[in-house]
């Protein structure tokens, strides 16, 4: 049997070293994007991960802020582009961990309709994320269908490698 760990080690090198790219311009960062949604939907099509980003909207944070606190409502998913985040479990001793560049938070959440499982927050400035809100969400599901399978299959390899 292989260990969950060393396949979420890979994946989280490959993010890393993702991170290094550098982007001259918003539709540089766009296509960036997609590319890290492609790499955590392997097989699917181009347009079709492109249509799921062109739900999200770009946000900017910088050094300090927090993103959501641990229990508040789930009300967004995010992928993270560029920068740095960090989330801790406040209910327990110090547990923290540090996001990727092209990790997706917040899907279990927005996906299960539940409270948030942990506090995030910002390490860097201008930090960029692609926010998909409850109310893009519920589009998703009542008009792309296609595209909800997107969110729901992150939800179940990111289960996986829990």
């Amino acid at each position: 049997m292989v260990d969950p760990k060393l396949l979420y080690d890979n994946i989280k090198r490959s993010f890393l070293t993702a991170g290094s790219k550098q982007i001259r311009s918003l539709e540089e960062e766009k296509i960036y994007a997609i590319e890290l949604l492609h790499r955590i939907c392997p097989g699917e099509e181009w347009q079709l991960v492109e249509r799921f980003l062109s739900y999200f909207s770009r946000e900017i944070y910088n050094k300090g802020d927090i993103l959501w606190k641990q229990g508040t409502q789930s009300d967004s998913a995010k992928l993270l582009v560029t920068g740095d985040l960090i989330s801790s479990l406040e209910n327990e001793a110090g547990t923290t961990e540090t996001i990727s560049i092209g990790s997706v938070i917040g899907e279990s959440g927005l996906v299960e309709n539940h409270n948030r499982n942990s506090t995030v927050h910002v390490l860097e400035d201008d930090t960029v994320l692609y926010s998909l809100s409850r109310e893009s969400w519920e589009e998703i599901k009542q008009k792309d269908p296609k595209v909800a399978h997107l969110l729901y299959a992150i939800v179940v390899r990111y289960l996986t490698l829990r």
